[in-house]
């Protein structure tokens, strides 16, 4: 009885007391301020919640939309010139690729030729070679003379001595022609070699006194290889000049007439041989090793192979009596035309304008001047160039010795 008596009178004091209700009146408001602040915060959280997921789905079907229409413009959005349509939605589209530069016109290889032979292929990361120089070699006095023009001047040097044989190619690989020459000896074949590079002078023995020189780049390393045709046994020895080592290959009969040349486009000149017997060429293909038998021309014919088209493949073509007859290569077709003199003229067939073609052309050593078909200008009144540049007696040796 005491104990319940003493609870009841605790309980009738606290409830007299005002400090201790004040209090507990606190308590209460405080719990009910913080219960709505609690719940006002899960309803505000609910909202953002329900807004954020509004925006992420907006923004991620607009982001659906731009790639799909990003899609579409580079399926759809290019013109004929290889550029894509530009729009205010295309400059904001991140999945736009970045439109490209329209890269200017190169040619993928240059080749270099000197009496239409293909001597060495540039690297073309460039436009279109200089036009060849007009040059000539004389034997009396052993010096070369070049014209000069565009990218080129007028030069002369004394390399060889009667007797000898122009060889021209570009031996060291620095897009120039090099001066040299063949001397025949009583037993063996030396190369004399004028580098235009450093100047520097050369001279190996390489071949026999009857072998015919033939210098092409067969390794296709962008210099000229150091080759002659054995008549005597039909054999090609080539000295690379991608490694220094030796190609000995049969490949031809005595009596055929080399011609070397890149006939099927891949930057390496191809063995070849033209037969006058049976009136084709036959042809050794670096690409593949395959062999290839063209028949075109007629017995007698001189045998000038070279591109004349202008699609990296030399064009099988022969050459008599001012009779020009060129088999294409990029269509198939054949042509023949007359234009020279039948009796004195020489054949120097080159790209005398620049334009990855070589040019049917003559030179006439009566009065030393070339005539030029240039294939750049056809129809036009300047087609067909007329020079003055050499006498009876010279030997004509155009290439790209840009001096």
């Amino acid at each position: 009885m005491a104990k319940i008596k003493k609870v009841r009178q605790n309980k009738r004091m606290m409830q007299a007391s005002p400090i201790a209700g004040s209090r507990q009146q606190k308590t209460a408001e405080n719990a009910g301020y913080f219960g709505e602040l609690l719940a006002a915060g899960r309803r505000s959280w609910l909202i953002v919640g329900v807004i954020a997921l509004i925006t992420l789905g907006t923004l991620g079907a607009g982001l659906k939309y731009l790639e799909e229409d990003a899609n579409r413009q580079t399926a759809n959005g290019q013109l004929k010139d290889g550029s894509q349509k530009t729009s205010l939605l295309n400059s904001i589209n991140p999945f736009m690729a970045n439109p490209t530069p329209s890269p200017s016109p190169q040619l993928s290889k240059e080749y270099i030729y000197a009496g239409g032979k293909m001597l060495a292929v540039e690297d073309a990361n460039a436009n279109a070679a200089p036009p060849t120089d007009l040059a000539f070699w004389r034997p009396s006095n052993g010096y070369w003379y070049v014209l000069g023009g565009q990218g080129s001047q007028q030069t002369s040097v004394q390399w060889g001595q009667s007797g000898d044989q122009t060889v021209p190619g570009d031996y060291d690989g620095d897009g120039k022609t090099d001066f040299s020459v063949f001397r025949p000896g009583t037993s063996s074949g030396t190369w004399y070699i004028q580098n235009s590079s450093n100047g520097a002078l050369t001279a190996y023995t390489f071949g026999k006194q009857d072998d015919l020189p033939a210098p092409a780049d067969y390794d296709g390393d962008g210099r000229t290889d150091a080759a002659v045709f054995r008549q005597s046994n039909g054999t090609w020895y080539i000295q690379r000049s991608s490694d220094s080592g030796l190609t000995a290959a049969q490949f031809g009969l005595g009596s055929d007439i080399p011609a070397p040349g890149d006939f099927d486009g891949d930057g390496k000149a191809d063995l070849a041989v033209w037969r006058g017997t049976s009136a084709s060429f036959y042809i050794l293909r670096s690409s593949d090793s395959g062999f290839q038998g063209i028949a075109f021309g007629a017995n007698g014919d001189t045998p000038v192979p070279a591109d004349y088209d202008g699609d990296g493949r030399a064009d099988a073509a022969v050459w008599r009596n001012a009779s020009w007859n060129i088999l294409y290569s990029s269509t198939g077709a054949s042509q023949t035309f007359t234009f020279g003199d039948p009796n004195s003229d020489k054949a120097v067939h080159n790209d005398y304008d620049g334009d990855g073609k070589v040019d049917v052309a003559i030179w006439r050593p009566s009065n030393g001047r070339w005539y030029i078909l240039q294939s750049s200008k056809v129809g036009q009144p300047e087609y067909q160039r007329e020079v003055q540049w050499g006498q009876n007696g010279d030997i004509p040796v155009p290439a790209f010795y840009r001096r």
